[in-house]
């Protein structure tokens, strides 16, 4: 089968960290061809990491996607970029795979979607927490009942910043409400709203949710708590900062009628209790897995065969509306529907 040619868009830190690794692991598979970005220095960076020669780096995404002759193209912008870029890219003809959120509002996730189904092509999108070790063993244990029916999820991240962008672009635009759309619930939160309902194995139908802005001198949120009613009648509760500066003390747990599981940090990522076994053991994990490269991997079979896209632009038009109940909640004082939103 022949190698998919892709071209990036957006050459930030998240590339360089975290895509370029995926792609050197599946060039058996896919070849980035080419790169857009307006930073010289981020292009020079990034395509010295994927030997993309210079005539192939672009500032500009649309004379990329008119010059170049290319498969996808991997879509890694500020969120106040993706609508404008991701229409673009579809009426192009091209599929797309995108970092979440897919935009900042679902009325703007909408055109997107618009775009995708009138030219006829495939966008999907990173949910890559999903392919972590920790986690995606975890699954395997959820199914496998080792920790019988899941009923409370607890995740509790508080720490000091925000994920800085790159010093070519804007390093602090993850905190100018302009260009983020939201601070550490739409950033950071989005990924645990997923990840409880894919442990769950339940939707959830309802947010509670309380955000303010407290420390930083920003315009976003840089705490925000959400309690997720989901639709069998379990609990999730997710809390996230960007204003501990001491960092809180980390809870990252899933309880169930027959045992435990618990996400920590070190050699021992995932920890396991069964109630009638009466002990913690440690379940071996992938530690060199990458969760780039795991998503990727399906992502490319996706493209290759036609076959389903591990995460769709409906699956991530759901989760931002679950985010998006947490911020109207804290408006209204009162739980809101995540059907609500969807169908508004």
């Amino acid at each position: 089968m022949d190698k998919l040619r892709v071209g990036i868009i957006g050459c930030g830190r998240i590339v360089e960290e975290g895509h370029a690794r995926a792609f050197r692991d599946h060039s058996d598979r896919a070849e980035v061809v080419a790169l857009a970005d307006s930073s010289p220095e981020r292009l020079r960076v990034v395509g010295e990491l994927l030997d993309v020669p210079q005539e192939e780096r672009f500032a500009d995404y649309k004379e990329m996607l008119t010059q170049m002759e290319l498969d996808w193209v991997d879509l890694a912008l500020p969120h106040f970029l993706h609508e404008e870029v991701t229409v673009y890219a579809a009426e192009q003809g091209v599929d797309i795979l995108s970092e979440k959120p897919l935009s900042t509002s679902l009325e703007s996730v909408d055109r997107i979607l618009k775009a995708v189904e009138e030219n006829g092509v495939r966008l999907g999108v990173y949910h890559n927490y999903k392919w972590m070790p920790a986690f995606a063993k975890a699954k395997e244990l959820i199914e496998e009942g080792r920790i019988g029916q899941p009923f409370l999820i607890r995740f509790e991240y508080l720490g000091g910043s925000h994920y800085p962008g790159a010093q070519g672009y804007d390093p602090d635009w993850r905190i100018k409400a302009a260009r983020a759309g939201g601070g550490c619930l739409l950033d950071n939160g989005y990924h645990y709203c997923y990840l409880a309902e894919w442990l769950m194995g339940s939707p959830v139908e309802s947010v509670y949710g309380r955000v303010g802005t407290f420390v930083q001198q920003q315009d976003v949120d840089d705490l925000a708590l959400l309690l997720l009613s989901h639709a069998n009648g379990t609990i999730s509760s997710i809390q996230f900062s960007w204003a501990i500066k001491s960092e809180g003390q980390r809870a990252s747990e899933l309880y169930g009628t027959e045992g435990t599981l618990r996400f920590q940090r070190g050699d021992q990522p995932l920890a396991l209790y069964e109630n009638q076994v009466g002990e913690w053991v440690y379940p071996e994990v992938d530690a060199e897995a990458h969760s780039f490269s795991g998503l990727l991997k399906e992502f490319l079979t996706a493209f290759q065969t036609g076959g389903p896209l591990p995460v769709s632009g409906k699956e991530a038009r759901h989760n931002l509306a679950i985010v998006m109940a947490g911020y109207e909640s804290n408006q209204r004082g009162m739980p809101v529907s995540v059907a609500e939103l969807l169908h508004a």
